[in-house]
């Protein structure tokens, strides 16, 4: 061996096709994974449960045994689904944000969804209950400010301390964790009542706003300075723009279908997107009206299905809304020191992330940008289980040590700092998911709101605009 001292070649011939590692087909969506690892650094949950690849080869283990066929392994794949689900399937934010850092951008989040929806059979109660649900989606939605209220007047009532503890008994019957910072009900959703007169040559403007139903039913948590809800305050920055306010006909019983979808119901998940384009279609002429949705998750759903692609091209995140329409026609001021910012997974997707950082920049001295890939919410999945989304008290794994939020200055480059070193001078946070906001305020102790309450309090209407 001249070439390579020291190596010993193997006198097997065969050797290149034997001792092969097994990668066993198991889903359309992974089969092509080669257990890199690179998705592991964007999972929420890989502390608790499982990360991305971990979940690939546990379904992959799985379809092997299966298709073994033999007594020990039927046994094997046995013991194993007793805790397949909780680790693979229900800890799983299903984000996606494992197919960015993905080299062949496998969604592992999307293999698991169809799991989900594999596991309930067409006929079950849960399909009949979630039909029910999409039929009577108004009645359903509608009732869930008073829940929500009814909740936070109990933990008025008998405080923070007190309220743990009953929630701490009561959650792991109810399946539903509470936390000090659970959303409040929000105020009805009402048509704009003014618009600033604007002079001729600063023409007054349409926008169709697409209030989702998470804004539609959660407001401020308890202690916020703030008490509107996210649509009052995306209201009054339109109306101080110029913009007269198009609310689609039916928008109460509207839904991009993501609260379906994400539980394995993707057809009443599908039906639910399906009327919200008809909606948005009609309310926009076609897409020639330019189109606010106030949560971003809600947001790349609908442009991830819907079918018309002009429509897809009208549909705005708050941020990018701000930034493209409406920074001629309002006047910003710097009244914030220093403020926290978090940019959803799904704004990070849709690569509008930057416009996070211009808005935030023009309300506030010092802005906060946090890297955290995805917070762990997912929708109500962090408090169905409180340990992806940084723990809890009736989480029975807890989240790892250090800082539990990390952040960028955008100012000082790529250095990172922890949240403890920060959280005195900052006043608030701001992003752009209400659920996400609950998971990031639990965490970090600090309100966290849509960025929309920092462009109203920040902003006015320019003058030279002004009839």
């Amino acid at each position: 061996n001249l070439l390579n001292p020291g190596v010993i070649l193997n006198t097997n011939p065969t050797v290149h096709r034997e001792n092969l590692k097994p990668l066993p087909v198991a889903h359309g969506i992974v089969d092509t994974c080669m257990e890199c690892g690179f998705c592991e650094s964007a999972c929420p949950s890989g502390h608790v449960t499982l990360t991305p690849r971990q979940r690939i080869v546990a379904t992959r283990e799985l379809s092997r045994l299966d298709a073994s066929g033999t007594p020990d392994d039927q046994a094997k794949a046995d013991e194993m689904r007793k805790i397949y689900d909780y680790v693979a399937l229900d800890t799983c934010a299903a984000d996606g944000m494992c197919a960015e850092k993905c080299p062949v951008n496998i969604n592992t989040g999307r293999m698991v969804k169809e799991l989900r929806a594999a596991k309930i059979p067409a006929d079950s109660v849960e399909q009949k209950l979630a039909d029910t649900a999409s039929a009577n989606f108004r009645m359903m939605m509608g009732s869930v400010p008073l829940l929500l209220n009814a909740v936070d007047q109990i933990h008025a009532l008998v405080g923070t301390p007190v309220m743990k503890f009953g929630a701490g008994l009561v959650g792991p019957l109810v399946g539903l964790h509470w936390n000090p910072y659970l959303a409040r009900g929000a105020n009805a959703l009402q048509p704009q009542h003014m618009v600033a007169e604007v002079a001729p040559h600063a023409e007054k403007k349409q926008v169709v706003y697409f209030a989702t139903c998470v804004s539609r039913s959660m407001g401020p948590a308890r202690g916020d300075v703030e008490t509107a809800s996210i649509h009052e305050k995306t209201m009054s920055v339109l109306a101080k723009a110029g913009y007269e306010v198009i609310l689609p006909e039916g928008i109460e019983n509207g839904c991009c279908g993501l609260i379906f979808d994400s539980r394995g119901l993707p057809k009443q998940g599908q039906e639910q997107a399906a009327k919200m384009e008809e909606m948005l279609m009609e309310a926009s002429n076609g897409g020639e009206i330019p189109i606010l949705c106030d949560t971003s998750p809600c947001l790349m759903r609908v442009k991830d299905g819907f079918k018309d692609q002009g429509l897809k091209k009208s549909l705005f995140d708050p941020t990018e809304f701000v930034a493209k329409f409406l920074l001629d026609r309002l006047e910003f001021t710097n009244k914030e020191e220093s403020i926290a910012v978090h940019v959803p997974c799904s704004s990070k997707k849709m690569k509008i992330d930057k416009y996070f950082e211009q808005i935030a920049k023009a309300c506030s001295e010092q802005v906060i940008m946090s890297p955290v890939p995805c917070c762990g919410m997912a929708g109500d999945r962090g408090l169905r289980y409180p340990e992806i989304s940084g723990g809890g008290t009736a989480s029975a794994v807890a989240a790892p040590p250090g800082a539990a939020m990390v952040l960028r200055d955008p100012s000082k480059g790529n250095t990172t700092t922890s949240w403890t070193e920060v959280k005195s001078s900052c006043s608030e946070g701001f992003s752009s998911s209400r659920t996400c906001e609950i998971s990031l305020s639990s965490q970090t102790g600090t309100h966290f709101k849509s960025i929309m309450y920092l462009v109203d309090r920040c902003t006015k209407p320019k003058l030279e605009n002004l009839a």
